[in-house]
């Protein structure tokens, strides 16, 4: 079963946002994945998140103007469960 963690933090303060995600990163279990609503691109941090194995895909969102989905690449479900959801090919 494949969980979502939802993280707000889109009213917060730099660099609060960019901590808070890599707070959230260590705490994933097998199966969940992160969806991150943010009112900018976070360029920097989905930089450093792929260096250090995770995927992340960006999205206009409905919710805050931009929706972010991060997860660990070595979690084989939460891998499988974001490509198939989020991974335009």
């Amino acid at each position: 079963m494949v969980r979502e963690i939802v993280i707000d933090v889109s009213e917060l303060e730099a660099p609060q946002p960019f901590e808070e995600v890599l707070r959230q990163v260590k705490r994933l279990r097998p199966g969940e994945y992160i969806h991150m609503l943010h009112r900018k691109q976070p360029l920097p941090l989905l930089q450093l998140l792929e260096e250090n194995g995770y995927a992340a895909v960006m999205r206009k969102g409905d919710k805050r103007p931009w929706e972010i989905y991060i997860w660990n690449t070595s979690d084989p479900l939460s891998s499988e469960y974001c490509r198939n959801h989020f991974v335009s090919e």
